[in-house]
């Protein structure tokens, strides 16, 4: 029997499942009382009473609403089941929601039962032009003026997190105070993603701009990013690329090397780009070079301290000047 009333939303893009599920919870409220809103942590889910908490009858309203935030991943198999079996029974006046951070299991009994009698609603992470876009529109629900170029460029200092590219986005209309977003602005107030700069680095190391690609080293050190956070970023970034240049080779295509590699779709069309800079031979000679100064860094022949890793900066800047000869 379909259940109109049961919803499980989850996935990737957070920001966009919370704004969902806040225009809902303030329109229900509007409509029904502060009193038709149940909002249930996971970790604290009373399985044993749950069936019997969904059929309560709504307090002074006609509706109710109830959210259980993340719980398909928690809690034992026997419970799991338990609750799916309640929410067969969910009543017609009791609309229920599950919301869930991450990917739930397809096996979970939960998602079974909700995808047979109730509505799924995944909220994947947007890809870089669908992330422009969003900030095109927004801007114009808005009135912030920004062009598409523009927007096209603060997608890649701030990288796919919604969260952290509105927040960019109020700071810049703030700062611009009616004027059109410019490049310049972005570079001057915006705080680049890890992430985003270590692109910009791997970028300019394949054009062999050792001038710019330590430039943006600089950067990201000056601007409070922990010496070993980065250089783990680097070796990542490259360990990444050298598979996806392989996998390019061989004709795979983005969505395949996406599930081969479990990455974000995000990383993965970004380095798919970038592994054309790179031939074979010059990602193992760059990955082996890495590893060779985080052997360094462990056996203590590159000397790094607490408030004082001179040599391992030394180390990384000799790296990015080598990759860059």
């Amino acid at each position: 029997m379909d259940k109109k009333t049961v919803y499980l939303f989850y996935g990737d893009d957070r920001y966009s499942l919370n704004q969902k599920l806040k225009f809902w919870q303030n329109e229900f409220v509007k409509k029904y009382g502060e009193n038709s809103l149940e909002i249930i942590d996971g970790a604290r889910l009373d399985a044993d009473n749950f069936a019997t908490n969904l059929e309560s009858l709504p307090f002074l309203s006609d509706k109710r609403l109830v959210l259980v935030k993340d719980f398909l991943d928690l809690g034992k198999e026997d419970k799991q089941k338990q609750i799916a079996s309640a929410i067969e029974n969910t009543p017609d006046f009791c609309l229920l929601i599950f919301q869930e951070n991450e990917v739930p299991k397809k096996t979970n009994p939960i998602y079974k039962k909700i995808s047979k009698i109730g509505t799924l609603q995944e909220f994947k992470t947007l890809s870089p032009s669908e992330i422009t876009k969003w900030i095109t529109d927004k801007a114009k629900k808005e009135n912030i003026k920004i062009s598409f170029f523009t927007a096209n460029y603060l997608t890649q200092q701030c990288g796919p997190e919604l969260w952290t590219i509105s927040n960019e986005l109020d700071k810049l209309a703030l700062f611009s105070n009616g004027q059109e977003i410019t490049k310049e602005m972005i570079d001057d107030i915006c705080i680049p993603s890890l992430t985003s700069s270590i692109f910009k680095l791997t970028d300019e190391v394949a054009q062999k701009n050792a001038k710019a690609s330590l430039r943006t080293f600089r950067i990201l050190k000056d601007s409070g990013q922990e010496l070993n956070g980065i250089f783990f970023m680097l070796v990542r970034h490259f360990r990444i690329l050298t598979q996806v240049e392989e996998l390019v080779r061989k004709g795979e295509s983005a969505a395949e090397i996406t599930k081969k590699l479990k990455q974000h779709p995000f990383v993965i069309q970004k380095t798919s780009t970038q592994a054309r800079n790179f031939n074979r031979e010059k990602l193992v000679e760059i990955y082996e070079e890495m590893l060779a100064i985080d052997k360094g860094v462990k056996t203590g022949i590159i000397k790094s301290f607490k408030g004082d890793n001179r040599e391992f900066e030394l180390a990384i800047e000799k790296f990015i000047i080598n990759c860059c000869k």
